[in-house]
């Protein structure tokens, strides 16, 4: 991993907004869908999640449309479908976060967040809005502030916006 970017994605409808934004300033990186409703069907290296019992489901996903399998799944359980485990803190900043410090832990210095401003409601877990993490977002800011930045919403606002030189500093 070491130097290599990471364009974290997730299920927001700013996702390919995001995406097309961030290929303006760089071109490769490694992919990290986020949750059961990514709609990203390109290769992925990473799959991050909260709720295991969406795992398999993913999977089948990812096999209906013929997306690659040989991804790696991160969750806060120890089980066997989880690959890479990290542990859960709270305040939960939602499954995004779990893989945004998991791929600090994996050696990754530029992670950007794509379809993940942490903004909105949350339909598919009940009615919490996507708004009740951003507590989690604040509590381990220091934590990954220096390796993370964000295309949109309530995490630009708090890590700022990707810009060639940061990508390349």
């Amino acid at each position: 991993m070491g130097n290599k970017a990471l364009m974290v994605y997730g299920s927001a409808p700013c996702g390919e907004i995001d995406r097309a934004a961030l290929e303006t300033i760089l071109n490769e990186f490694d992919v990290m869908a986020i949750g059961l409703d990514c709609p990203y069907e390109g290769h992925i290296h990473f799959f991050a999640t909260y709720h295991f019992l969406d795992i398999p489901v993913y999977k089948m996903k990812r096999d209906h449309f013929k997306g690659n399998m040989d991804f790696k799944v991160i969750g806060h359980k120890h089980r066997p479908e989880i690959d890479i485990f990290e542990e859960h803190k709270e305040p939960s900043g939602s499954s995004t976060l779990l893989g945004v410090v998991a791929a600090i832990k994996l050696g990754y210095t530029k992670i950007i967040l794509c379809g993940c401003p942490m903004e909105g409601d949350n339909k598919k877990y009940g009615s919490t809005p996507y708004n009740h993490f951003q507590k989690g977002w604040i509590s381990r800011l220091s934590e990954i502030y220096l390796h993370t930045r964000s295309m949109s919403g309530f995490t630009k606002q708090i890590l700022g916006h990707p810009t060639k030189e940061w990508v390349e500093s």
